[in-house]
């Protein structure tokens, strides 16, 4: 469950970074403090959709990237209605965001896997 809540945390940080960059580049002067509260909302589906398609275990790792990609858009496409954010941000650049997100998130959890694989090396070793 810690981890359910790091992640969301943590790509609502990723997020917030990425959607100042994209203002930046778009000239925007300011990003709203609603904007952050509805990013971090998203991110609470977007990781409770992510938990259930590693729960299904899907036999190939690129099928289930596939579906998780889809499941990102998707919900992107439906908050980015509900909140309006299309009228500030063109469609594109919503789903590269997403995309993006996904892809840091991923070499993080790969870091994070391998972290791991070290520590339980390392108490495998003093065990022996």
């Amino acid at each position: 469950m810690k981890k359910f809540f790091v992640n969301i945390f943590a790509t609502t940080g990723i997020s917030m970074i990425l959607l100042a960059i994209v203002a930046l580049l778009f000239q925007a002067k300011c990003i709203y403090i609603q904007t952050v509260f509805q990013v971090f909302g998203v991110n609470i589906f977007v990781q409770s959709g992510l938990f259930f398609i590693n729960k299904i275990e899907i036999k190939y790792a690129i099928v289930e990237m596939l579906l998780s990609i889809i499941l990102i858009t998707a919900i992107l496409l439906v908050f980015g209605s509900i909140f309006h954010w299309f009228t500030s941000t063109p469609l594109w650049t919503l789903i590269i965001m997403g995309l993006v997100i996904y892809v840091v998130s991923a070499i993080l959890n790969l870091f994070f896997m391998k972290q791991e694989a070290q520590e339980i090396n390392t108490l495998l070793k003093k065990r022996n």
